[in-house]
């Protein structure tokens, strides 16, 4: 896959997710399409496509929708990191392999964001932000399930959990 094709990616995530995708908001929670796809990008494409993507979908959330210029893409760049090293230990055709990153990744990146609010004098009530979490995990994991298991059966031919094949 061609970067182009992944800053696109990234730039459509982008007007997608500020537009149309905030109908789907169940109790507060937005799924994070950006931990989902980077998650894929790392454990089914490759570790720099998914660098450009976080660049990408990081950059275009802190100029348009952020308060402060470059904390979402510090994040985004530390999940990638992370999710690498781990991914790197996890069988990639299991069914709990993207669950398990991606419940990681959606609890690291607003624990690490609630820090940073913290330290700049705005913060959230932490009883809404836990919630809002718990919403979050569920709905990520099961759409990033489901993104995952389709892309993953493209691009190796099997299903997802198809030991036999």
């Amino acid at each position: 896959m061609k970067y182009r094709y992944v800053i696109l990616i990234g730039l459509a995530n982008f007007i997608l997710m500020s537009t149309i995708f905030q109908i789907f908001r169940i109790n507060d929670a937005l799924p994070n399409f950006c931990i989902i796809l980077s998650i894929v990008f790392v454990a089914l494409v490759s570790d720099k496509h998914a660098y450009v993507y976080v660049v990408t979908y990081g950059a275009l959330q802190d100029i348009f929708l952020g308060k402060i210029l470059g904390i979402n893409i510090l994040i985004y760049i530390l999940i990638v990191f992370l999710i690498i090293r781990l991914e790197r230990v996890m069988f990639k055709g299991n069914f709990l392999t993207p669950v398990f990153l991606i419940a990681f990744g959606t609890i690291f990146y607003h624990m690490v964001f609630y820090i940073m609010m913290f330290f700049l004098q705005s913060t959230i009530p932490l009883s809404l932000l836990i919630v809002k979490i718990a919403t979050e995990i569920v709905y990520n994991s099961i759409l990033g399930l489901i993104f995952y298991a389709v892309i993953f059966k493209k691009l190796n031919g099997y299903k997802l959990g198809d030991f036999n094949a």
